[in-house]
């Protein structure tokens, strides 16, 4: 009888053992669980993909959208200056733009520096940046033949995760007034 028992635990054991679903990488942080896909993004769990769908899901290149990330004050060097970034995002590098306006004196009276743009998720984290010499500002003449603003047309690589989470900016500068 004790035979008897103890074989019908190990087979219930064997057979449940057996239904156990395998996992399997198919590449970094990503893998197969129960015929659904899944990847690991900032230690959170995302399904990517269900197997057993019948819709096949189709992924197309879709066109990029430019996004404006706002203004930021710079204030903290030059009373109403102030920094705007538009962006677009290309496969794994963000190209952006930066309009440095009310700001017309920063190579005459002003030390050569550099700006940190600062790309803040929702929380108001870091989650990337990228730096901007003086040097590399490119002065808007205008009709008096004075400088308007500056600008400067740059890129960064980041990830599309990175990107998606983008939600402002925030510029830093060692810049200084002579």
């Amino acid at each position: 009888m004790k035979f008897k028992l103890l074989h019908i635990v190990f087979v219930t054991f064997f057979i449940s053992a057996c239904k156990e679903e395998k996992t399997t990488q198919i590449s970094d942080n990503t893998f197969v669980y129960g015929n659904k896909i899944y990847k690991v993004v900032d230690n959170e769990l995302t399904e990517i993909a269900d197997l057993d769908s019948k819709k096949i899901r189709k992924f197309e290149v879709l066109k990029p959208k430019q996004k404006s990330l706002g203004t930021s004050s710079l204030s903290y060097i030059k009373p109403n200056a102030t920094a705007q970034l538009d962006a677009l995002y290309r496969g794994n590098i963000l190209y952006f733009k930066l309009n440095i306006e009310n700001f017309n004196d920063l190579k005459e009276n002003y030390y050569p520096g550099k700006f940190t743009i600062e790309f803040e998720d929702e929380y108001g984290f870091i989650i990337n940046s990228t730096e901007v010499l003086t040097s590399d500002l490119i002065g808007l003449v205008g009709d008096n033949g004075e400088v308007t603003r500056y600008v400067y047309n740059g890129k960064t690589e980041m990830s599309t995760d990175i990107n998606s989470s983008i939600k402002t900016f925030s510029v830093s500068s060692t810049v200084k007034s002579k």
